[in-house]
Parts: C-alpha cells; sequence; structure tokens
C-alpha cells in the first residue's frame, strides 16, 4: 500500500541519517533503543548458555554494540536487527579453522578495534565486573586460608612486603598480556595460541601441555579442599573417613562442573565472591572475640623466624599459589564486551584481593599467634558459625572447580568430538558429563593415593605458577614488540623489569621451589605411615 511504501522509505531514510553525520533522531525515538537495550540484556542472560547459539548466532543481543553506534540505533528505531558480537563459546582456538587447519591470517598483526571475530571468537557478552567476578572466583580461593600460617612464617614486614609485591607483580603480567592481545594480536585466546604465533606449532603443544597439567593439578587440589571443609563443616561425624568426604565432594561437584561458558560461571562467580567475604568476616569475629583453638599462644613477631632456607621459601611459594590465575586471563578478556577494560577489571580485582589478603594473614596471625593453624578453618571453635563459615568456603571451592574444569573440559570435548561439541541436546551434554566425570574420578584417586597431596601446592607452584606468571607473559610481550619494530620504544626500566621476570624470577621460583616441594614431600612420606585410602579423620591440607 502507499502508506507502507512511505514508512518503508522514512526507514531507509533513517539508516542513512545514521551512517552519515547527521544528528540522532529524536528523544522519542532513544525510548525505544532503551527498550531494545533492556531487552538485549535480558535475552543475553537467557540465551548466552544455549548452544542453539551456534547455529544461529542471533539469538545473543548486542549490548556494547548498540550503545554509541548510530547505525546500531537506527536498526532499532527502524526495526531491523541488531548486530552480534560473537557466536556463544569459549576457548576456540583462534589459529585454526574448524576443520583443523591453520588459518592464512594466523599471526598477522591484528589490533583490537572493537569488531568481533565472528567465525573464531567466543560471544562478546560480558561487562567488566563480570570478569572481575571470574578473577575473584578463580584466583582468591583456598589460598587465603592458609596465608595466616604463611604470615606467621615470613614475620610482619616479609610477610606484608611479599603480599603486596605479588599483588603489584601479578597486575603487570595481567597488564603486558592485555597490551599483548589489543595491541597486537585480538585473535588471541589462549597462551597457547600466543606461542604458536610467536615459534609455531611445537611451542604451542609444550604451553598447552603445561597448562593443562596446571589445571588439572589445581583441579585435584580442590576435591581435597572441598572435602576439608565438609569435614570441618560436619565436625562432629567422627565416624567418616576422610576418603568418603572426599566421595561427597565428588557428588556435589558433577552437577556444578556442567556450564559450558565462562559468561554462564560468571552468575555463580558473583556469589562465591560474596561467601569467600562472609567467611573471611567470619574468621576475623572469631578471631578478635578470642574464640579460636590455638593450643599455646605464641606472639606474633616483625621479623623472619629463624628456620631452614627451603622451609622459609615454602612460605613465599604459598604467596605465588594464592595469586595464580594468568593462564585462563585471555579467555576472560576474549568473552568480554571490550577486551580493552581487561586491566581495570584485573586492577579492581587485584586491589580485593591484595587487601582481603592482607586483613585475613595480618588479623589471625596478630591474634592467633605463631602457632595459627595451616588451614585457618580448623582455627574455629566447633559451634554452628563453624559450619556456616566451612560451607561458604566451599562454596567459593565449587565455583573455582567450575572455571578451571570448563577449558579443559571444552579441549577434551573438542579432541573426542568435534562435531557436538557447539551442539545442542542428549548427546553433547552425556559427552560432557562424562568427560567431567571421568576428570572427578581420576582426581579423587590422585588426592588419595598421594598421602599429603597438600604438599603437591608447592610443586603447583614451582613447575606451573613460576613460568605462568613471570616467564610467558614477559616473553610473550618481549616477541610481540620485536617482531612488530616497538621493541626500540619500550622504556628502559620496563626492559628491566621483563628481563627480571625471566632471568632471576623465572628460574628461582621454579627451581627453589620443585626442590623445597619435593623434599617436604619426601619427608612426609619417610615419616608417615598412612597408606592410601586409609581411614583418618583429619584434613590433609
Amino acid at each position: 500500500t502507499r502508506r507502507d511504501e512511505t514508512r518503508e522509505r522514512e526507514r531507509e531514510r533513517e539508516i542513512e541519517m545514521a551512517g552519515s553525520d547527521v544528528e540522532a533522531p529524536a528523544p522519542a525515538s532513544l525510548e525505544v533503543v532503551k527498550k531494545a537495550n533492556s531487552m538485549d540484556v535480558v535475552a543475553s542472560l537467557r540465551n548466552v548458555n544455549d548452544m542453539k547459539a551456534m547455529d544461529d548466532p542471533k539469538m545473543i543481543g548486542s549490548i556494547a554494540s548498540i550503545e554509541g553506534s548510530l547505525k546500531s540505533l537506527a536498526s532499532k528505531v527502524s526495526g531491523t536487527s541488531a548486530s552480534v558480537r560473537g557466536p556463544a563459546r569459549s576457548l576456540v582456538s583462534s589459529i585454526r579453522t574448524s576443520d583443523g587447519t591453520v588459518r592464512e591470517n594466523a599471526k598477522e598483526m591484528q589490533p583490537e578495534d572493537g569488531e568481533p571475530d565472528h567465525q573464531h571468537g567466543p560471544a562478546r557478552v560480558s561487562d567488566w565486573y563480570h570478569t572481575s567476578f571470574n578473577l575473584l572466583a578463580e584466583i582468591m580461593g583456598t589460598g587465603i586460608l592458609s596465608l595466616p600460617s604463611t604470615m606467621a612464617g615470613l614475620g610482619y614486614i616479609l610477610g606484608s612486603f611479599s603480599i603486596v609485591v605479588f599483588a603489584i607483580g601479578v597486575y603487570y603480567a595481567g597488564f603486558i598480556l592485555s597490551k599483548v592481545k589489543n595491541r597486537y594480536y585480538k585473535q588471541v585466546l589462549s597462551y597457547g595460541d600466543m606461542s604458536y604465533i610467536i615459534h609455531g606449532e611445537v611451542f604451542e603443544k609444550f604451553t598447552r601441555g603445561l597448562l593443562y597439567a596446571n589445571w588439572y593439578s589445581l583441579m585435584c587440589y580442590y576435591i581435597l579442599a572441598l572435602a576439608s571443609c565438609l569435614m570441618s563443616a560436619f565436625y562432629w561425624r567422627t565416624d567418616i573417613c576422610f576418603w568418603m568426604w572426599g566421595l561427597m565432594a565428588v557428588a556435589i561437584l558433577v552437577p556444578f562442573a556442567q556450564p559450558r561458558t565462562f559468561h554462564a560461571i560468571s552468575f555463580f562467580s558473583l556469589l562465591s565472591t560474596v561467601s569467600i567475604i562472609v567467611a573471611v568476616a567470619i574468621i576475623a569475629a572469631a578471631f578478635i572475640t578470642g574464640t579460636t583453638t590455638e593450643e599455646e599462644f605464641v606472639p606474633p613477631t616483625w621479623k623472619v623466624p629463624r628456620q631452614p632456607f627451603l622451609s622459609g621459601y615454602s612460605n613465599i611459594a604459598n604467596i605465588l599459589f594464592a595469586f595464580q590465575g594468568q593462564s585462563e586471563f585471555y579467555e576472560m578478556a576474549s568473552e568480554m564486551k571490550n577486551p580493552k577494560k581487561f586491566p581495570f577489571s584485573l586492577g579492581v580485582s587485584q586491589v580485593i584481593m591484595a587487601s582481603m589478603y592482607l586483613f585475613t594473614a595480618l588479623l589471625a596471625y596478630t591474634y592467633g599467634g605463631a602457632n595459627v593453624n595451616g588451614f585457618i578453618l580448623y582455627s574455629l571453635p566447633e559451634n554452628a558459625l563453624r559450619t556456616v563459615c566451612s560451607i561458604l568456603v566451599g562454596v567459593h571451592i565449587i565455583v573455582a572447580y567450575m572455571i578451571t574444569n570448563q577449558p579443559l573440559a571444552y579441549k577434551t570435548h573438542e579432541f573426542l568430538s568435534k562435531a557436538t561439541i557447539h551442539a545442542s541436546g542428549t548427546k553433547p551434554a552425556l559427552i560432557h558429563l562424562a568427560i567431567t566425570s571421568v576428570f572427578l574420578a581420576i582426581g579423587y584417586i590422585v588426592s588419595n593415593v598421594i598421602p599429603f597431596f597438600a604438599d603437591m601446592q608447592g610443586v603447583i607452584s614451582a613447575f606451573a605458577a613460576a613460568p605462568i606468571i613471570f616467564f610467558f607473559p614477559a616473553y610473550f610481550y618481549i616477541q610481540a614488540c620485536r617482531k612488530n619494530g616497538d621493541w626500540a620504544g619500550v622504556p628502559i626500566y620496563e626492559k628491566a623489569w621483563l628481563a627480571t621476570m625471566i632471568v632471576v624470577l623465572f628460574p628461582f621460583c621454579f627451581g627453589v621451589g620443585l626442590v623445597s616441594s619435593i623434599s617436604g614431600i619426601a619427608t612426609n612420606w619417610s615419616g608417615s605411615d598412612q597408606k592410601p585410602f586409609q581411614c583418618i579423620v583429619a584434613s590433609q591440607l
């Protein structure tokens, strides 16, 4: 009809205006846009974990591409569809196509320009605070529970100084990782991708293997930690052996290991962050009121207590472990609406983490003294407050396991069944369930076969955390600058710090940490009569 033709011409004119320098539409149209934006938020939250989005990416609304874009503004007014930020998936290799062949432009410099990679990149659906929640949940886990005893082993000055220095160092590592991604290679989705760009397939496979070993070691540790939390929560059940608590921990983790994107996990991450903050508040209150259970109070000191060098270094390794998480920075940044905001997300999470670490360690050491328990939950009195606190810490550990499990389960699914990895339905869900169940079963066996598995925390810090925190970020940044002709412009002080990370910090933490941890394991083996799966009623943390 003539009226329909007139409406169509008006829509075409509005789109043309949006592409030119003409002013935005009238305020009445902006109300339509605001309503559409709110619908986009709801649709994004509802559909982001629906794997049908692989076949129909338009299921995912684009909030970031609407705001500040006149073209998208006009599309909302005219009724056309909004642009899409990419398919909803995580940890897709940016350097290979779906059939496994390497992309022609895989190694080319591609600075971040705000546009998603619809064919190879994950959905850009996470706000900066989603990423901060994920960082807090992934990093600030069981490490905080051992920091009071770490402070006791280092004294006030060295302990506090070490926590602050590691917080700054970890932020800088994340900052230069972000610079590499945003300034040079927006297509990078993981350490493995960056390793391929620099040195090819062999270095890529080595890096990915190290990361997978690190992730799985942490998953085994989380099983042990959750079992210890259950034992602490239900302290009156002395008839239940530790290996039984471990089975319960595995049963609890099975359903929580099923979400398949970081964005879906981010909503659990908020609960996790709140849980650990409330738990720390309970622990602080217990120490301040003097209701903790240390047998003999030994006053805290500013000085470093006399101890063998390797024992002293194990305390440094515990702090390193508490700040570990860089291996998933690229994955998290890739799901952000604006990856350039990753340093801000990381900065917020690091300030919160460092504050929480210092507060917990200083307060517990001050009130608990040098004999403060290595697993802080066991310093709480045996009452309902201890049960609540242990459950809250358990919630945090569950989410940390979810985040660590996600990329490893994804890659295993990709290896076993590429045809179903992005599909929806019963078969893909059962494959994912089988993978996560096998991970949990093997992790349960490993954590019970190795007595004093908590000593493996130091091994993880040495063989994985040291290169992940110090070597790879510095090396990636140096090589990216050199490949693109920017190395000469890097300030001399930054070059000096990068060299310190690679030549001093990495080999020292790797070598000394490994010797210290293996020595501790050997000592515990020789002095213990415990056998695998023996019925013990004490935490192995």
